[in-house]
């Protein structure tokens, strides 16, 4: 993935911003099946993006969803979000509390679950934040994700998901579609990427649809 995925600690640097993750790779007994205890490369150029693009959190509150370690959360934070929550869901929170320490919340967040949304405060964040959550799902977790997104956005809020395609278009084209049927508004860009990430890397960015 042209990224180390066995260094215990993974540090993010860019624009005099500095944010450093605990990981555990697949060598590591706090390994977590499902990829969410280790960074993959969005993650990073995403990360990037906010430090190109301060004005996007400066201020703001923030909700990053599928955190894992929570890079992108805290690169907001360190860019001078008002506050992040990081959330993901149960078995991820352990490795998400230590490093949000306390630059950032956390909380647990299962997609479409309705008590967790409301928990964490509903339609009030101006900035959903996400990274590698689109790769190979399948239509019923895209839905989740697409009502979720919808749920967490305030009214005049944005939401930027980081996507690294793999391949899979059809699971992009299916959360692009799940976000439309949801009242969101779909733009896509490609992101810029370090010379040493040869893969293509694009943001989506999401906003309410306006009413007809």
């Amino acid at each position: 993935h042209n990224i180390d995925q066995r260094a215990p600690i993974v540090r993010f640097e860019h624009d005099g911003i500095v944010v450093e993750c605990e990981q555990h790779g697949s060598n590591s007994a706090g390994f977590v099946f499902g990829t969410s205890s280790v960074i993959w490369p969005i993650a990073m150029v995403l990360g990037r993006h906010l430090c190109r693009n301060p004005a996007l959190v400066r201020g703001k509150r923030c909700v990053e969803l599928g955190s894992g370690t929570g890079m992108c959360g805290l690169v907001a934070a360190a860019v001078g979000a008002a506050r992040v929550l990081l959330t993901d869901t149960a078995e991820a929170l352990p490795i998400l509390r230590r490093n949000a320490a306390d630059r950032a919340d956390v909380a647990e967040l299962s997609w479409g679950d309705e008590a967790h949304i409301a928990a964490v405060g509903g339609a009030c964040f101006d900035v959903v934040l996400a990274s590698d959550v689109i790769f190979h799902q399948e239509p019923p977790e895209m839905a989740l994700l697409a009502t979720t997104l919808a749920a967490l956005l305030a009214p005049s809020g944005v939401c930027l998901i980081g996507y690294e395609f793999r391949d899979d278009w059809g699971a992009a084209a299916t959360f692009c579609d799940a976000c439309v049927a949801a009242g969101l508004r779909v733009e896509s860009e490609p992101i810029e990427a370090p010379d040493d990430l040869d893969d293509d890397f694009y943001l989506y960015t999401l906003t309410r649809a306006a009413r007809a």
